[in-house]
């Protein structure tokens, strides 16, 4: 009887162990999708309206890479400047230029950024125009509809500024400017639709209406290299994710998608590259 007794428990033995072993790797799977969901985190990206098409799709990327949530807010970087500082809420700032980044450093507000790509300045023209508006003198031409950029609402508004000043045509444009328009967007429409003759807006927004819209380059003598700069803010609440997605966006990867967009690599202005400052 014994005998029979252990023979049964040895026979017993191999099903024993495939039971534990089966308890085991569903115990680790557990623990394991476990840890990762609890790593995930929900993001608040802000980033600039001129930005909004490579943004989408390179976020899109980045959840389906990391497990991440993005939650993204656009709008003219002037303006999400201020709701950053007003707010005190947000992971990672993707403005139009990096004057906003300067400016959110000196309140303490950034713990780190790397630069992405050139925001280039272009002349867009509705091609109905195409034959009366050929450079930046041609602006202030009498009977041209011209819209431009706010300059406390968006990056582009600051820089057709200086374009203008540089250029000795600010008064005479200024006379033909019939709408100020908060986004970079909202410009690329106007000139599009016919609304407005023209307007200074970033190169990838020209490009973007390229069937109703004319670029005209403009001389990089008269305006300083706008850079889009990736910046993690000190009020993100998960600084690994938040580094991440700086990271990525600022990634050779990320950087491909924003040329197909129509944008340029920094340095392809014939400016400097800038270099990365953390804190």
């Amino acid at each position: 009887m014994r005998n029979k007794i252990r023979k049964k428990q040895l026979g017993d033995a191999p099903k024993t162990r495939f039971i534990l072993t089966s308890v085991c790797t569903l115990l680790m799977l557990y623990l394991s999708v476990n840890a990762t969901a609890s790593v995930a985190a929900e993001l608040r990206l802000y980033a600039g309206a001129g930005l909004r098409q490579p943004v989408d799709r390179l976020v899109e990327i980045f959840q389906k890479k990391t497990g991440h949530v993005v939650i993204v807010d656009y709008a003219g970087s002037g303006k999400l400047m201020t709701k950053i500082t007003v707010s005190g809420t947000g992971d990672v700032f993707l403005p139009g230029s990096f004057i906003y980044i300067q400016q959110l450093d000196e309140q303490g507000n950034i713990v780190s950024w790397k630069p992405v790509v050139s925001h280039t300045p272009v002349i867009a023209v509705n091609r109905s125009k195409e034959g009366e508006i050929k450079s930046l003198s041609d602006l202030v031409k009498p009977g041209l509809r011209l819209a431009l950029g706010d300059s406390q609402a968006m990056a582009f508004g600051k820089t057709a500024q200086t374009i203008l000043q540089r250029a000795g045509i600010k008064e005479g444009v200024a006379a033909n400017v019939v709408v100020y328009g908060a986004t970079v967007k909202q410009l690329a429409m106007y000139v599009s639709q016919g609304d407005v003759d023209a307007s200074i807006i970033g190169r990838a927004d020209a490009f973007q209406f390229s069937e109703s819209v004319a670029m005209i380059v403009i001389a990089d003598k008269y305006y300083d290299e706008e850079i889009v700069p990736a910046a993690v803010l000190s009020s993100a609440k998960n600084i690994d994710a938040a580094t991440a997605l700086q990271d990525y966006l600022a990634s050779e990867e990320a950087v491909a998608v924003f040329e197909s967009f129509g944008f340029l690599r920094i340095g392809q202005n014939k400016q400097e590259p800038v270099s990365i400052i953390t804190h």
